[in-house]
């Protein structure tokens, strides 16, 4: 019995020690097929070999796809989680939203004379194309512009092409609100925390929106950039004695709750205005103040009376003009803003003007 169960223990170990030599053999052999395999389809003096540097890139670039797609991640939770608008007895403090997009260095040794803030939304790709190669395309006579788009976040498609728009541009900037009509007001005050925060030195900001003709060239020439900058200065198309509008399903609707005075103060249409660079910051300030309102221009307006500051009227009615004016080559020379405008208009209307201003003369306006 002890012989027998001694055999039995001598077997089991020559059978584990076959096991292992067979379990070799194939690890060899599936090494040397693949080998083959390797060096019949990719030979030696065809790979292709990665050289640090290039694999440090590579990295980056991984690196950098998963940071966006984190930072992505991250606004869409933020917003998904956050009312569409702040409650109208709240107030706004625009610094307690992150930058998806900035641009801090912009500025950076320069000294603007005039940067326009641009209201915008994700599928206006044309519309800035055609923006950037018209009224905002860069100095004029050797003064510098400069221009920005402002955007919230919508959704994670439209905020990667946004991430490649503005890689390739330098020109946008967003937050992490929702982007809504009714959340205008963020868009402008993200702006001037912008100006406030980025570029205090600029003289002259004008806030518009992307479907708007400027006549840089002539708003130029009103401000006189020989002079010294305004002050406190505040100007475009101004609506008198404004009325709240109180009927539900108007566009413009706001409540008794809200605002319970029978007028607005006087205030400039949010199609454009023009801002000495000094008032972007007291605009900020008085915004921690001012209880919440959707309506951007008036609530721009309401800071400023806040601040003490009266609006100045243009010196003539048609410089801004809150409608789409019809065309003509001197006349839209002589003007400022035309507002509804698509751009395939936009462009149309700027070389021809570009074309025939030469026939054209000046009304002689300033500011």
């Amino acid at each position: 019995m002890a012989y027998s169960t001694q055999l039995s223990s001598v077997c089991r170990k020559k059978f584990f020690i076959l096991l292992i030599y067979v379990v070799v053999a194939l690890i060899f052999l599936s090494g040397y097929v693949y080998y083959t395999h390797l060096s019949k389809n990719y030979p030696l003096n065809q790979m292709q070999i990665i050289s640090p540097v290039k694999a440090s890139q590579r990295n980056l670039e991984v690196m950098e796809r998963n940071k966006v797609s984190q930072i992505i991640q991250r606004v869409i939770l933020n917003v998904s989680t956050s009312t569409q608008t702040l409650d109208p007895n709240t107030y706004l403090n625009i610094n307690l939203y992150d930058y998806i997009i900035n641009e801090p260095d912009k500025c950076k040794d320069q000294n603007p004379f005039l940067i326009f803030l641009i209201s915008t939304i994700a599928k206006e790709v044309e519309q800035r194309q055609v923006i950037r190669k018209t009224w905002a395309n860069g100095a004029k006579d050797g003064i510098t512009i400069m221009h920005l788009f402002m955007l919230g976040f919508e959704n994670q498609a439209d905020s990667k092409l946004i991430l490649s728009e503005s890689q390739k541009y330098h020109d946008i900037i967003q937050k992490d609100f929702k982007e809504a009509y009714n959340n205008l007001t963020f868009k402008t005050l993200m702006g001037m925390e912008w100006i406030s925060s980025y570029c205090p030195q600029s003289k002259y900001v004008m806030k518009t929106d992307s479907d708007m003709f400027v006549n840089t060239e002539y708003l130029l020439e009103m401000l006189q950039p020989n002079l010294p900058s305004k002050q406190d200065f505040f100007t475009g198309a101004i609506a008198k004695d404004p009325v709240p509008h109180r009927w539900k399903e108007s566009k413009w609707y706001v409540p008794y709750s809200v605002y319970p005075e029978s007028h607005y103060p006087d205030f400039c249409s949010g199609t454009g205005y023009l801002l000495s660079g000094d008032l972007a910051p007291k605009i900020l300030k008085s915004s921690y103040k001012i209880k919440y309102l959707h309506l951007e221009d008036v609530y721009v307006a309401i800071c400023l009376k806040k601040e003490g500051i009266e609006i100045t009227a243009p010196p003539t009615n048609n410089l801004f003009n809150v409608d789409r004016v019809p065309f003509s080559p001197c006349g839209y020379y002589n003007l400022i803003t035309s507002h509804r405008m698509p751009p395939s208009l936009i462009l149309q209307y700027w070389q021809n003007m570009q074309e025939h201003k030469g026939q054209c003369s000046r009304n002689g306006l300033t500011f």
